[in-house]
């Protein structure tokens, strides 16, 4: 899908990455479409709401440069039992 953007959503995008509110324009989609799904009424299942907060917090570690240091989510799991 192509989108045109009009001179003004262009710059706002530019500014946004610059500014370091998101480091590409894919991603600066992305958050924009989780915040108007945020704003739709939520016909939608639970199993949505939580694949959009996983994609937020993806692009949060991908921003911060954060990582598991090679351990897997079933790993964290189970150190955190007791």
């Amino acid at each position: 899908m192509a989108i045109i953007l009009t001179p003004e959503q262009e710059k706002l995008l530019i500014q946004a990455i610059n500014s370091g509110l998101a480091r590409t324009a894919g991603e600066a989609l992305d958050q924009a479409l989780d915040a108007l799904r945020a704003r739709l009424p939520h016909e939608g299942s639970v199993d949505e709401s939580v694949a959009s907060a996983a994609r937020r917090l993806g692009t949060f570690g991908k921003r911060h440069s954060l990582t598991l240091s090679g351990l897997t989510i079933k790993e964290l799991l189970r150190e955190s039992r007791p």
